[in-house]
């Protein structure tokens, strides 16, 4: 029988876990202990020496060598070693190429049927490829427009085995998650400029759906047609650190 041997301690259960996860990436076996006494009882995790990370006693040597170099800053895999700060620029800069590439084809959706005048750095032509065919899926989707009739309104409504929120969303919840990621990427003085909340002054902010309760009339009617509470669709900075939900007018207008 192959022994589990402890290769990892920390206090911390959740640093097992991050390593947990880096090993397993690596096909080999790991196991946590003792993190329910951490969780009860955390004061008495030195007593018990720390949730403990444990592997498979022929993987040891290896798992040690993957945690070192981990702590490092160096990623290995079977084509050798990675200086990890170096890789999460070329990510960074590789996602930024990409979003160049969105913004583009959609100030100019021309460039779907003539990707060749796009110059490329870290992307590759199958990258390219894969990025004109979500492109055009996203442009079928912007055109999307709702046919609305109350004959299907109402079966969309009384029928258990369907939804009439899809009905009335005309586009997926990603669509509205690219578009809003583009638009930010094309405005840098929308996205870095740093949001305030006028309640607590907090900058833990981001603007997005509104998630507060705020009815409107339109919303009111909808909820009496249907006989449910209907969701208002708006947008709004929203604090995260006291939960105040508010509007910025130079954020909204520039955006």
């Amino acid at each position: 029988m192959n022994a589990l041997k402890t290769v990892f301690y920390s206090n911390t259960p959740i640093d097992c876990y991050i390593l947990k996860g880096r090993l397993e990436e690596e096909d080999i076996m790991s196991f946590v202990f003792d993190e329910h006494m951490v969780w009860v009882h955390p004061f008495r995790a030195v007593a018990i020496g720390g949730v403990k990370l444990k592997v498979p006693a022929d993987s040891l040597e290896n798992a040690r060598n993957i945690i070192h170099s981990a702590g490092q800053g160096v990623l290995i895999d079977e084509k050798g070693s990675y200086e990890l700060q170096a890789e999460l620029e070329n990510a960074m800069n590789r996602e930024n190429e990409v979003l160049d590439i969105k913004t583009k084809l959609r100030r100019n959706p021309e460039l779907l049927f003539d990707p060749e005048k796009l110059k490329l750095k870290k992307i590759s032509k199958a990258d390219l490829n894969y990025i004109i065919q979500t492109e055009k899926e996203y442009l079928e989707l912007a055109q999307k427009k709702l046919k609305f009739t109350w004959k299907q309104f109402f079966y969309e409504l009384f029928d258990f085995n369907r939804s009439v929120i899809k009905y009335l969303r005309r586009r997926p919840p990603e669509y509205y998650l690219s578009k809003e990621l583009v638009e930010q990427f094309d405005n840098p003085k929308w996205s870095q400029k740093a949001l305030t909340c006028p309640n607590c002054r907090s900058e833990n902010v981001s603007f997005g759906f509104a998630i507060d309760r705020k009815w409107d009339l339109p919303y009111l009617i909808l909820s009496f047609l249907i006989f449910a509470p209907f969701p208002p669709i708006r947008k709004n900075c929203h604090c995260y650190n006291c939960g105040f939900d508010f509007k910025n007018k130079t954020q909204t207008h520039e955006h």
